[in-house]
């Protein structure tokens, strides 16, 4: 009998760490195939075309920072299903964490249309006109601690977590154990997040001389699309995995281990 229950427990450990593994993955053509998709397209429409490219891609209400707006607020409602569930709501780090994605999304969004204005197209208060740069009803065009300090703390929480976790995580797999392993972004991030660095590197390369081939023209928006589909895949797993471990009969994250002495 005891034999007979050991490897029902293996076997119910092994399908645990399965699921768990199984909920940190996205489809191929979501978190891959996509991604390089829309990159090839983005430089393909510059080079061919400049005119369509600058005339329905970028600007206030082109395409690209549509994206901008859409992506965030499609983040804002992950972050309201993930904050749904139980198990997150008795955490409240976990809560903490998701309502910090949440006002984060809401801000990307609402600062990309100027909280409405390249839409609705009201006019800028003069007061307002006179401490924004470009005249628009938004707080990142005011001072660099609204706008290019967070941008500079997304990069670096995208290169760090997004780029250098889940390489180091391929080769020292117990980086993903633990209390807070389930903050750390999945490998489906990885695609996104050295896309959005790519450009961006590349073009603060060629602005010192090294070459004059462009692969995107205005990095930075491309960078920003991006970062928002680097937010949005994790808060899916995000999601995923907390999903999986209700199944596995879990809290939202692992229990914090007690000290050998004790």
């Amino acid at each position: 009998m005891s034999h007979s229950s050991d490897f029902r427990a293996s076997g119910a450990e092994a399908q645990t760490t399965l699921r768990l593994q199984h909920a940190d993955r996205l489809p191929d053509w979501l978190h891959l195939w996509l991604p390089l998709a829309i990159a090839v397209a983005l430089s393909l429409a510059w080079h061919f075309s400049p005119r369509i490219y600058s005339a329905y891609l970028v600007g206030e209400i082109g395409l690209l920072e549509a994206s901008h707006v859409l992506i965030p607020l499609i983040s804002v409602a992950y972050c309201l299903r993930i904050l749904a569930l139980q198990e997150v709501r008795e955490d409240r780090l976990v809560v903490l964490w998701i309502v910090l994605g949440l006002l984060g999304s809401l801000y990307m969004a609402g600062e990309e249309a100027s909280w409405g204005q390249h839409y609705a197209g009201w006019l800028t208060p003069e007061n307002w006109q006179a401490i924004n740069d470009q005249g628009e009803t938004n707080l990142h065009n005011t001072s660099s601690w609204l706008d290019q300090k967070p941008r500079t703390l997304l990069e670096i929480g995208v290169i760090v977590g997004g780029i250098l976790v889940p390489l180091l995580a391929l080769r020292w797999p117990s980086i993903r154990e633990g209390r807070y392993s389930l903050f750390l972004p999945p490998l489906a991030c990885l695609p996104v997040a050295v896309i959005a660095e790519l450009g961006k590197v590349w073009e603060r390369l060629q602005s010192h001389g090294l070459w004059d081939f462009v692969i995107f023209y205005r990095a930075s928006e491309v960078q920003e699309l991006y970062f928002s589909l680097f937010i949005l895949f994790y808060l899916m797993v995000f999601r995923h995995r907390v999903l999986a471990r209700r199944v596995a009969g879990l809290p939202a994250r692992p229990a914090a281990r007690l000290a050998a002495a004790r």
